[in-house]
């Protein structure tokens, strides 16, 4: 079940990102900042948690938020699956979660940022996977070596028509 995140939750999900192995210890700490913020103001503002419990086990999350001075555009900044549970369509089902929500508060595009660093090859299959384009590369954003990868994918039908043509 995709439920919302409850603050109960936020110390379990960083733990849950940790554990994947995928993320740089500062990244682990913005997350817990990420959180806390979500909790005191950000929740307010428009952003969203959603928490993906099975058994009573926490098994992934996903955070993202409508994209300041835009009109519709949105950004997936976390999505993380149990290390265990990955590779069985749990993120896939986060993910589209997340661009259904979007859709239902008006958002037409959904973008989402990943380094360009080998480590994060599956990452970017994934979203390539669910109909993201990659749309900009920028040169060592992360650091030297380690580019950005800027991914987007077009959420209203009618907009994906007109981009079409």
């Amino acid at each position: 079940m995709i439920r919302p995140t409850t603050i109960e939750d936020a110390p379990l999900l960083v733990e849950l990102a940790q554990a994947t192995g995928m993320f740089k210890p500062f990244e682990i700490q913005a997350l817990r900042e990420v959180f806390d913020d979500y909790f005191k103001q950000n929740q307010g503002l428009g952003h969203k948690s959603f928490t993906l419990e099975q058994g009573g086990r926490l098994d992934g999350f996903v955070y993202f938020a409508p994209t300041a001075m835009t009109e519709g555009t949105w950004h997936l900044w976390w999505i993380a699956v149990r290390k265990d549970q990955q590779a069985r369509g749990l993120g896939a089902e986060l993910l589209r979660f997340a661009e259904e929500d979007i859709r239902s508060h008006g958002g037409r595009r959904l973008f989402i940022e990943t380094s360009s660093k080998p480590h994060y090859e599956k990452t970017r299959q994934f979203y390539l996977k669910h109909g993201y384009e990659a749309h900009a590369l920028l040169q060592d954003y992360y650091g030297e070596g380690d580019c950005m990868v800027v991914f987007r994918k077009t959420l209203n039908a009618e907009d994906a028509e007109n981009a079409e043509k």
